[in-house]
């Protein structure tokens, strides 16, 4: 008699997706989900901020969600989430702008460590291509401030793991909840629409190769929609005031930032400057890790459409982010971060050595190294001087340490809005009006108008427009020195640089030390 062959334990073939259930996903992405919480509310910033970030503290607390002209800008959602948050009792307006920003991070985190756990089905490569994700540089910095781009990846990590979750099971509801993610996400920040692209290109591919039944694509538009309401709502604003359907929809995709959307000068220079960037944010040989896991992702995942629908979202993230010319251009760059740190946790899960327990170890170690060498950077750029700036002149506002603000991920320290405005607004004349830059404009105007102090007081722009939503102040063709001077009215600027304060105060007039500020004389 024949006996049959003893059969081994089912193993998994190497190199390919596992669809097996993963049974302690859901509790594993909680713990990641908790964990990022505590460190990003542990070092968040506790009060006000500076530059763009104080604008949505500002415009959270006057749920200001249309921005004419520029919708492109008005982020609804996370400007009502923050609203929202405001509201509770135990923190200010400011402060519950800032946790809106730690909340979506700290999801952005934890859908890095699903994504990867379901690709690959090992915790310990989900946990390196998370920690990845957790202790990046931007993401860390953003997400511990008011600023969209956490909630935005969020909901862009968490469309694709809806989209991993479909290609496993081949339920058509997972590719429905993908679309509807991808909805909400342009009501968050119009940049998570390129994933959301990749989605639809290749759901209309499935649906001609007749791969899906015809029906998925317009339920996954009408989907989309539903997601999309409140930017939706914005634009029916925008259409109200406008009349123009071409410039709506200008405002929509472009807003006042057309020139640098379709940039495609001075790519060498932006080219190295996103490559500092990139180190920035993963310095330490682990990023290597990503070019790897990038290469043998489509051997892991062959049979399934996840690798290149990976790939193209990262090829276009880094693309767009690459040649968008503007200041903030690293905050662009964080959709390919969390891609880079997908690609780190694949990487480990393909690495025959990183199977070795010395190996994950060290891997491990050299991501938590990532906090000191942030520090590290910060006081050699300090102490060399280095201008981060990349003009002639390293400039800073009072009680702002410029290398630690922005070399440094974590803002727990940064009192300095608050106090600044305090102080400037409590040593102003009556009736007074003082002009700031974007950088500290936006703590004035959140302790003039928000708080109160100072009602005789006006905080203005360079251009002269209160932030309550007045008139400007001075017209530049006549002299707005003069006329503010025969209103009973003196004038005090933040800062005494060109670019930092009306084009017409050094024509008109001098300035003289004032406390923190300058006053304009004639």
């Amino acid at each position: 008699m024949l006996q049959s062959k003893p059969q081994s334990p089912r193993q998994e073939p190497a190199g390919e997706i596992v669809s097996a259930p993963r049974p302690w996903s859901k509790s594993g992405w909680l713990v990641a989900l908790a964990a990022a919480l505590c460190l990003y509310t542990a070092t968040s910033a506790p009060d006000l901020v500076w530059h763009d970030a104080g604008d949505y503290q500002w415009r959270c607390a006057r749920l200001a969600i249309d921005q004419p002209g520029d919708a492109v800008r008005s982020h609804p959602l996370f400007v009502l989430a923050g609203h929202v948050l405001g509201r509770i009792e135990i923190w200010n307006y400011a402060r519950g702008a800032t946790m809106a920003s730690v909340i979506g991070t700290a999801l952005l985190a934890a859908n890095v460590w699903l994504i990867v756990y379901l690709l690959t089905g090992r915790a310990v490569a989900a946990s390196v291509g998370y920690l990845a994700c957790l202790l990046a540089h931007t993401i860390w910095q953003q997400g511990v401030q008011p600023q969209t781009y956490g909630c935005a990846n969020a909901l862009l990590t968490g469309m694709l793991a809806a989209v991993v979750v479909h290609c496993r099971c081949r339920r058509r509801r997972w590719l429905l909840l993908a679309f509807g993610l991808g909805g909400l996400g342009v009501s968050v920040h119009m940049l998570t629409q390129l994933g959301v692209g990749v989605l639809g290109a290749w759901t209309l591919v499935q649906v001609i190769r007749r791969r899906q039944s015809w029906w998925v694509l317009p339920a996954g538009v009408g989907v989309w929609l539903v997601g999309a309401g409140l930017f939706i709502y914005i634009l029916v604003l925008e259409y109200a005031r406008t009349g123009s359907l071409a410039a709506t929809l200008a405002s929509a995709v472009v807003g006042r930032w057309g020139p640098a959307v379709f940039n495609v000068a001075g790519l060498g220079s932006l080219a190295a400057r996103s490559g500092a960037m990139l180190v920035l944010n993963f310095p330490t040989p682990v990023l290597l890790l990503a070019v790897w896991g990038a290469w043998k992702s489509f051997r892991l995942l062959r049979g399934t459409p996840l690798a290149a629908i990976l790939a193209a979202c990262a090829a276009l993230y880094l693309l767009f982010a690459l040649r968008y010319r503007v200041p903030n251009q690293n905050f662009f760059f964080t959709p390919f971060y969390a891609l880079s740190a997908i690609y780190i946790g694949l990487g480990v899960a393909t690495w025959g050595l990183a199977r070795k327990r010395w190996v994950q170890a060290l891997i491990i170690v050299l991501l938590l190294a990532e906090i000191p060498t942030y520090w590290a950077m910060a006081e050699g750029a300090r102490k060399w001087q280095i201008n981060l700036r990349g003009d002639d002149k390293v400039s800073d506002i009072p009680y702002r340490d410029f290398y630690r603000y922005y070399l440094l991920p974590w803002q727990q320290t940064q009192t300095g809005p608050r106090r600044f405005a305090t102080e400037v607004l409590t040593s102003l004349p009556p009736n007074a009006v003082v002009v700031a830059p974007s950088t500290s404009l936006w703590p004035l105007v959140c302790v003039r108008y928000v708080e109160g102090l100072r009602s005789d007081v006006d905080v203005v722009n360079l251009s002269g427009c209160p932030a309550a939503e007045g008139e400007s102040l001075w017209d530049e063709a006549s002299n707005p020195l003069e006329h503010l001077r025969q209103g009973g009215r003196r004038l005090f600027v933040v800062s005494d640089e060109r670019g930092y304060m009306p084009r017409w105060v050094p024509k008109l007039g001098r300035t003289v030390p004032y406390g923190l500020v300058y006053e304009v004389i004639p």
